[in-house]
Formats: C-alpha cells, sequence, structure tokens
C-alpha cells in the first residue's frame, strides 16, 4: 500500500510538472511588420512582439510559442482556446470575453499626409477624402468622428500605405508614431510629408483568452515585474 501511494505521489508530480511546462501560445497579428514582428516562411522570427513574447514566457517559467494568425481571425482564435494571449493590442480593437492586462505602452496613432497634397488640420478635414488604412484594423477615432465620411483605402499592411504614399497613389496613411519614426531612422524613409496630425492615444495590453493556462494575477505580475526591472522597452 505504501508503495502504491509513493508511485500515486510520483506521477501526480510528473503530471503537475507537465503541466507547468505548457507552452505560453502568443497570438501575432500577420499584418504586423517591423519593428514589431518579422516573419519568415510564415514564422514570427524578430520583432518588438517577438521579444516580449520571450522575455514574458521567461519570467513564468513557459516556452513561448507564436501562433500567427490573419487579424480578422485573431478574436475567434483567443476565444476558442488556440492560443493563450495578445499582446500589445487595445480592448477597442478586440471585442470579447477576454480579460486584459495592465497597461503596458501608450500606442500614438497619427495621419501622414504628403507634401504635395493639402494637409488636414483636424479630423473633421478628411471628411469623404480616401484615407489609406489597413486591412482588417480598426480606428475607433476616425470612425466616431467622421461616421459614413470616413473613406478607406485598405493595404495588407503599413509598409503597403508607405510604397503607396510614395507612389502617389494616396495622399493620406494611417500610421504609428514608432512606425514612422522607425521608417525613418532605419529604413531611411525620406518622403517629405506635412507635420503628423494626431488621432488618438491609446493603451495597449495584453488579451487573455478564457481558456487560458494563466491567471490575469499571474500575467499582471510578471508585466510588473518586467516594468520594474526596464524590460518593457516598447515603443508604439
Amino acid at each position: 500500500m505504501m508503495l502504491l501511494r509513493a508511485a500515486l505521489c510520483l506521477l501526480l508530480s510528473l503530471f503537475c510538472s507537465l503541466l507547468s511546462a505548457a507552452p505560453l501560445r502568443f497570438l501575432v497579428d500577420t499584418s504586423v511588420t517591423l519593428p514589431y514582428a518579422k516573419f519568415e516562411d510564415g514564422e514570427l522570427k524578430a520583432g518588438l512582439s517577438y521579444q516580449l513574447g520571450l522575455d514574458l514566457a521567461k519570467r513564468l517559467d513557459r516556452e513561448a510559442v507564436f501562433v500567427p494568425v490573419a487579424r480578422k481571425r485573431i478574436a475567434a482564435v483567443l476565444e476558442s482556446g488556440q492560443a493563450d494571449l495578445i499582446c500589445g493590442y487595445a480592448t477597442a480593437w478586440l471585442p470579447g470575453p477576454f480579460e486584459w492586462s495592465q497597461a503596458l505602452v501608450q500606442h500614438v496613432e497619427l495621419l501622414i499626409t504628403r507634401a504635395d497634397a493639402r494637409a488636414p488640420h483636424r479630423v473633421a478635414d478628411l471628411a469623404g477624402q480616401t484615407v489609406g488604412s489597413i486591412a482588417g484594423f480598426r480606428y475607433p477615432s476616425l470612425e466616431r468622428q467622421l461616421g459614413a465620411q470616413f473613406i478607406r483605402d485598405d493595404g495588407p499592411d503599413a509598409e503597403a500605405l508607405m510604397r503607396r504614399l510614395a507612389a502617389k497613389r494616396i495622399s493620406h496613411a494611417i500610421v504609428s508614431l514608432s512606425y514612422l519614426n522607425y521608417q525613418r531612422e532605419v529604413r531611411g524613409f525620406t518622403l517629405a510629408l506635412h507635420a503628423p496630425l494626431e488621432l488618438e492615444r491609446t493603451d495597449l495590453r495584453c488579451a487573455l483568452s478564457p481558456k487560458a493556462d494563466l491567471s490575469l494575477r499571474q500575467l499582471d505580475e510578471a508585466l510588473g515585474q518586467m516594468q520594474k526591472d526596464g524590460a518593457l522597452h516598447l515603443q508604439h
């Protein structure tokens, strides 16, 4: 009887160890480009999202696994439990039964306009004008202020918008402050632009699947420690 109990305890211990070692599955939006994500053969290989996932998983004694998903499928995949969380998102962008972590960084959304086009001085000036946007992405500020007068011209990602601006196919595009800085400082983007029009500032967080093998408390504790240590150096 004693041997049986010992064997059961050993099996239980091994089972718990396997559970604790389960990988932490991060959803990654496939429409995102550097500095946030770099994909090779469909797999995430670099970028801010990649580094955040590795650092966060390490804090939780888990292995990071990245699950690339098209933007329109993110909510369904997360809700069904096919992944545990997605980070770098705002609550307004992703409705659903998700728990949200503490704020990571602030996202600054800009409207940029070619220098040879007329610059809008306020959002109302964009009514009825075509604006370069990313397919599947929501722009709550413009939707709220312009309604049906918000005329989207969707591209697959931000890099496509920059190419279309340079080719004079569009006059305006929506990008983040960090993406614009990255293009100018790292990629050598030199197209003359008007001073950007700031559209909105939004806190970005991690959304946790209702079926995740991770509690919101555990997630927030790990993120809080990363902030304390200066490991959360994302720029948006």
